[in-house]
Order: structure tokens, then C-alpha cells, then sequence
């Protein structure tokens, strides 16, 4: 437990004094938001206003996991970096736990400053919309589990890096513009999505269609693929040695 606090306290720090990922994680969605919301944002239903909401939530969660939990994994990989974490902790089980753990409290600062702003200025502040993406992430954590399938992939960093973003914002238009389908849901963006409709439905009593069942189904799902990306986890990168 110690060596997990002390991790989790190292990489938080390099984290939070990181502009980067403030700048990729919350500051595209937030500019999106305030720059190109609907012109009848301040008047929106309870129900559109919280799907609009959504959407950026999921984006700014699964955008942390990717580039915070399985790319920086890879990175690390291939570095020659986690043989030497894991000579000091004595398994690699310790290091992912602090990472993830990192992670979900830098998506915690970024959904909480985002969802402030933004209902802000629009006019919506409501304390429901502060706490669903909270919940949200919470029940995001098989995606977080799920990331870790990137490290499986015998490619580069660098090549990994620009595939897995490339490929992001398309799975995110689509999760949007997508029928419920039971195929859809292995699109992890569609599948947080009716999560987050999920909370919104229960936290905020706003009535939006989702289907519980299905998104449930998706988050067992996720979690066992994650936890046999952990297990096969490889400390040596197949592609620099």
C-alpha cells in the first residue's frame, strides 16, 4: 500500500504540472462548449441540455484513459522504464494501480472545473450536473480497466499514438449519431454514453431513453478485458528491445 501511495503521489505531480494534457483533456471540450454551443443553450430541456453535457463528458473521461492509462503504459514500456519500477515494487500490478488511480482524480479536477464553467455561462448551473459526471466516472473504471488492451498491440508509441486518436474521434461521432444497436456497444464511447444517460436519468430525475441492460452487459465486458490486458501485460516492448 505504500509503494501504491508513493507512485500515485510521484505521478500526480507530474500530471497536474503537465499543460499539456489539461490542454488536450478539458481545454478542447471546454472551448468547443462555450465557442459552438447551441444558440438556444440557456433555453435547452432539462433533457437535451443533459445529452449535450454528456457527450463532452465521455470525451474528456475516455480521452484521460487513452492517453493517461494505455498509452503511458506503452510509453513507459518502451522506455525500459516499468522493468525498473517493477524491480522496486516487486510486481506491475502496483504501478498500473497508481497510474489508474492518478488518472481518475486528474478526470475528476477536469470534469468538475469543465461542468462549472460551462453551465455557468450558459445559464444551467445545477448541483445534479456537478455530480453526475462524478458518478460517471466512477462507473467508468472498466474503461479504464479496458485501456490497458492498447499496451497488446505490437506496434510503436508513436504509431500507437496517433492510430488510437485518429481513431477516437470517429468511434466519438458515431457514438452519437448511432442507433442502439448491441454491436454499438463495443464502441466504448457509445457505451459511456448511455452510462452517462444512465446517472443523468437517476441523478437529475431528467427523462432521457438508454438502455441499462446493454450497458451493463458492456461494462462486465470491458472489465474482463481489461483484467486480461493487465495479466498479459508484458514489461519487455516486442517492437524496442
Amino acid at each position: 500500500m505504500h509503494q501504491i501511495s508513493s507512485y500515485f503521489f510521484m505521478y500526480i505531480k507530474i500530471v497536474l504540472t503537465d499543460k499539456i494534457p489539461f490542454v488536450m483533456m478539458m481545454g478542447i471540450p471546454l472551448g468547443i462548449a462555450l465557442l459552438y454551443s447551441p444558440p438556444d443553450v440557456q433555453t435547452m430541456a432539462a433533457s437535451d441540455y443533459a445529452m449535450y453535457l454528456s457527450s463532452f463528458w465521455v470525451y474528456i473521461i475516455l480521452a484521460t484513459y487513452l492517453n493517461g492509462i494505455g498509452l503511458e503504459l506503452a510509453r513507459m514500456r518502451e522506455y525500459g522504464l516499468m522493468k525498473t519500477y517493477v524491480m522496486i515494487s516487486g510486481n506491475k500490478y502496483t504501478y498500473i494501480l497508481a497510474i489508474l488511480s492518478a488518472q481518475l482524480v486528474f478526470a475528476a479536477i477536469s470534469l468538475s472545473l469543465f461542468t462549472i464553467v460551462v453551465t455557468l455561462v450558459h445559464g444551467q448551473f445545477a448541483l445534479s450536473y456537478l455530480v453526475t459526471p462524478l458518478l460517471l466516472l466512477l462507473g467508468s473504471i472498466p474503461f479504464a480497466l479496458g485501456s490497458v488492451a492498447l499496451t497488446l498491440l505490437p506496434v510503436k508509441v508513436s504509431s500507437l499514438m496517433r492510430f488510437a486518436n485518429l481513431l477516437a474521434f470517429p468511434l466519438f461521432y458515431l457514438a452519437i449519431k448511432q442507433p442502439d444497436v448491441w454491436f454499438g456497444y463495443a464502441n466504448p464511447f457509445y457505451a459511456l454514453l448511455q452510462l452517462s444517460l444512465a446517472i443523468v436519468h437517476t441523478v437529475a430525475q431528467v427523462d432521457v431513453s438508454f438502455n441499462l441492460m446493454m450497458t451493463l452487459f458492456a461494462l462486465v465486458g470491458y472489465v474482463f478485458v481489461g483484467l486480461f490486458a493487465i495479466q498479459r501485460f508484458n514489461l519487455i516492448s516486442s517492437v524496442t528491445r
